[in-house]
């Protein structure tokens, strides 16, 4: 849920956060296999020399090509003095539990008789009926004699 812009790199696990648009052990699995150190941070990768020191060998062919992809991106990564600057997805440093919500649960299509019927006026034990009924009926594979 936090995205980090790399100063440094001192703050930002390498295999785990979300740093380049890409969580790395998710980007890279089969490298992330061979990895000796899976808690190093960003900075810490930065100053393997060589880069192939970070991982068991002998490497597969697949592993090699992504350790390649992976030493290029962090190549390719700017760096500076000052430390990491953290934001959450939604654009803000500030924690918001409405956001972190929504974000984890996404948005659901309701079918608008849902809706209606939510909000009429009857007593919750004929809304609870309805609703179970509404659902048995849109459940795919019953057939009409199974739900009577």
């Amino acid at each position: 849920m936090t995205v980090v812009n790399i100063q440094d790199g001192s703050t930002c696990l390498f295999w785990f956060d979300l740093w380049g648009g890409q969580v790395q052990n998710h980007t890279y699995p089969e490298l992330f296999s061979f990895a000796k150190n899976k808690l190093l941070s960003v900075q810490k990768a930065r100053e393997v020399e060589p880069f192939h020191r970070m991982f068991h060998l002998p490497l597969s062919e697949e592993a090699f090509q992504q350790m390649e992809l992976l030493h290029q991106l962090l190549q390719e990564q700017h760096f500076s003095d000052s430390t990491d600057l953290w934001h959450y997805i939604w654009g803000s440093p500030l924690f918001s539990s409405k956001k972190a919500y929504l974000h984890l649960t996404g948005h659901a299509q309701v079918h608008a008789v849902f809706s209606w019927l939510w909000k009429s006026s009857c007593q919750n034990k004929y809304k609870v009926f309805f609703w179970l009924l509404l659902r048995i009926d849109s459940v795919p594979g019953i057939s009409s004699e199974e739900k009577q």
